[in-house]
C-alpha cells in the first residue's frame, strides 16, 4: 500500500468509519447550549440543536402535513400544536428509546403520552435521516390527534384515543415514508424499494403469513420487519391512483374507514361498551376493522384470502 493510500485509510478511520457514513442536519449545531422553540400553524419544534435546525424541521413538517391531511383531515385544535423534538446528541434519543424499552437503533419515535411528540435526532446512519423518520412517526402523530376518537366526557386536555389497528397505523407510516425524495420534494405513492424487496422474497420463498393474522395484530405484540413489508403492501395497492379492479376505490374506502373510526365507529353503544378499558377498546378496534376489509373484499366479489392471492400475484408482478 502506497503512501497516499495509507493517509486515506487513517482519514476514514479518524472521521469515524467509510462504511457507516452519517446522515443528518447540517442546520445542527455542533455544540450544545442553543435551546431553541419555532412554530408555525399546526407544528412546535423544541430543540437543543439551534433556530435554523428548528426551522428547517418545521417546514418541512408543515410541508408533510399537506400529505396527510386529505387522508387524516385537519387535526383537532385541542391537539395543536403538534410537538417535535429534535436532539442534537443521539445519545439523548437513545435515552428515550432505553425507557420505553426499544431498540436504539431505532431513529426516532412518537410518544403519546404524556406530551405527545416525535423525538428524533440531528444524526443517523439510514440514508435520508431524518426525514424519513419525521415522515414515518409524523404519520404516526397524525393519525393519533389528527384521526384520533374523542371519547365523550373524557377530559378536553387528555389526548383522544389511537382508532386504528397495529396493521394499518404501520402500513400507513411505511407508505408515507417512501414519500421522501429531498426535503423540498415528496412524492407519494411511490414504492419502498427495501420493503418491496422483502416483500418480494418472503412470497417467492413461501414465507408470507396469512393476511389474516396480521390483521388481528394488536398492539404489544411482535410486529417484525416482515409484517411492516405485509403492511406497507397493502396500503401500498389500496392507495394506487389507478388501482387494479380488485383494489378499486381503495384510497376512498381508507378515507371512510378513518372517518368512521374518528366517529368512535358511528355506534354510541360500542363507544359506551368500549370504554371502560383498553383490552376491549382494541378488540372493538380489530373486529371493526377486520369487517369491514372482509366488507370491501365482498364488494369486489373476493373474500380476504381471495383478496389476498391477487394481491400477491400484483406484488410479485411489480417492478
Amino acid at each position: 500500500m502506497n503512501s497516499v493510500a495509507i493517509v486515506l485509510v487513517l482519514l476514514c478511520l479518524v472521521i469515524g468509519g467509510c462504511s457507516s457514513p452519517r446522515h443528518g442536519l447540517d442546520s445542527c449545531l455542533a455544540a450544545p447550549g442553543s435551546e431553541a422553540v419555532v412554530s408555525s400553524l399546526r407544528y412546535r419544534i423544541r430543540t437543543d440543536a439551534g433556530k435554523p435546525a428548528a426551522h428547517e424541521v418545521d417546514r418541512f413538517m408543515e410541508r408533510a402535513a399537506a400529505l396527510w391531511t386529505p387522508l387524516f383531515g385537519v387535526p383537532d385544535p385541542l391537539a395543536l400544536p403538534l410537538e417535535v423534538r429534535l436532539h442534537r446528541d443521539p445519545a439523548d434519543l437513545v435515552k428515550i428509546l432505553a425507557s420505553q424499552r426499544l431498540t436504539p437503533r431505532a431513529t426516532g419515535l412518537y410518544l403519546p403520552t404524556p406530551t405527545p411528540a416525535i423525538h428524533v435526532a440531528c444524526w443517523g446512519g439510514e440514508p435520508g435521516h431524518p426525514y424519513r423518520t419525521l415522515l414515518h412517526e409524523g404519520t404516526h402523530q397524525f393519525v393519533h390527534l389528527g384521526a384520533g376518537y374523542r371519547e365523550p366526557g373524557r377530559p378536553t386536555a387528555v389526548p383522544p384515543r389511537q382508532t386504528l389497528p397495529l396493521w394499518l397505523n404501520e402500513g400507513l407510516a411505511s407508505y408515507f415514508e417512501a414519500a421522501f425524495v429531498t426535503p423540498d420534494l415528496l412524492q407519494p405513492g411511490r414504492p419502498d424499494p427495501a420493503r418491496l424487496a422483502e416483500l418480494q422474497d418472503a412470497l417467492r420463498r413461501g414465507k408470507g403469513p396469512p393476511l389474516t393474522k396480521l390483521l388481528d395484530k394488536r398492539y404489544g405484540e411482535t410486529f417484525a420487519s416482515l409484517d411492516y413489508a405485509i403492511a406497507w403492501g397493502v396500503v401500498y395497492a389500496l392507495m394506487q391512483e389507478s388501482p387494479p379492479p380488485w383494489a378499486a376505490g381503495g384510497r376512498e374506502w381508507l378515507k371512510t374507514l378513518i372517518d368512521d373510526s374518528r366517529r368512535g365507529w358511528r355506534d354510541p353503544a360500542a363507544a359506551t361498551t368500549t370504554a371502560s378499558t383498553d383490552q376491549l377498546w382494541w378488540a372493538t378496534v380489530t373486529v371493526r376493522t377486520r369487517a369491514a376489509f372482509e366488507a370491501f373484499a365482498a364488494a369486489r366479489g373476493l373474500t380476504i384470502p381471495a383478496w389476498e392471492e391477487q394481491w400477491y400475484d400484483w406484488i410479485l408482478a411489480h417492478p
